[in-house]
Protein backbone atom coordinates (compact mmCIF):
# COMPACT_ATOMS: atom_id res chain seq x y z
CA UNK A 1 0.00 0.00 0.00
CA UNK A 2 2.87 2.18 0.76
CA UNK A 3 4.17 2.16 -2.92
CA UNK A 4 0.76 2.98 -4.24
CA UNK A 5 0.13 5.57 -1.98
CA UNK A 6 3.24 7.29 -3.12
CA UNK A 7 2.71 6.51 -6.35
CA UNK A 8 -0.73 8.49 -6.23
CA UNK A 9 1.01 11.62 -4.24
CA UNK A 10 3.44 12.34 -6.37
CA UNK A 11 1.05 11.90 -9.84
CA UNK A 12 -1.02 14.47 -7.81
CA UNK A 13 2.10 16.62 -6.81
CA UNK A 14 2.55 16.36 -10.34
CA UNK A 15 -0.47 17.59 -12.08
CA UNK A 16 -0.79 20.92 -9.69
CA UNK A 17 2.97 21.59 -10.54
CA UNK A 18 2.02 21.29 -14.17
CA UNK A 19 -0.63 23.32 -13.92
CA UNK A 20 0.93 26.49 -11.71
CA UNK A 21 3.41 26.50 -14.49
CA UNK A 22 1.02 26.60 -17.36
CA UNK A 23 -0.39 30.23 -15.58
CA UNK A 24 2.58 31.71 -16.16
CA UNK A 25 2.41 32.86 -12.58
CA UNK A 26 5.26 30.65 -11.25
CA UNK A 27 8.43 29.74 -13.44
CA UNK A 28 10.52 27.79 -11.28
CA UNK A 29 9.18 24.15 -11.00
CA UNK A 30 11.95 23.06 -8.35
CA UNK A 31 10.57 25.76 -6.04
CA UNK A 32 7.50 24.10 -6.83
CA UNK A 33 8.40 20.79 -6.05
CA UNK A 34 9.39 21.85 -2.41
CA UNK A 35 5.91 22.35 -1.70
CA UNK A 36 3.16 19.85 -0.21
CA UNK A 37 0.45 18.09 -2.26
CA UNK A 38 -1.69 20.71 0.03
CA UNK A 39 -0.03 24.07 -0.74
CA UNK A 40 -0.02 22.86 -4.42
CA UNK A 41 -3.76 22.39 -3.89
CA UNK A 42 -4.49 25.77 -2.45
CA UNK A 43 -2.66 27.77 -4.84
CA UNK A 44 -4.03 25.75 -7.62
CA UNK A 45 -7.68 26.71 -6.34
CA UNK A 46 -6.81 30.32 -5.43
CA UNK A 47 -5.86 30.71 -9.09
CA UNK A 48 -8.87 28.93 -10.66
CA UNK A 49 -10.92 31.28 -8.34
CA UNK A 50 -9.13 34.72 -9.37
CA UNK A 51 -9.73 33.17 -13.15
CA UNK A 52 -13.34 33.09 -12.87
CA UNK A 53 -13.65 36.16 -10.45
CA UNK A 54 -11.93 37.84 -13.75
CA UNK A 55 -13.82 35.85 -16.22
CA UNK A 56 -11.30 34.16 -18.43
Amino acid sequence: MGKLMRAAITKQKRFYIDRLLQTGLFHDSAALKQWTVSELRREYEQYGIRMKKRGE
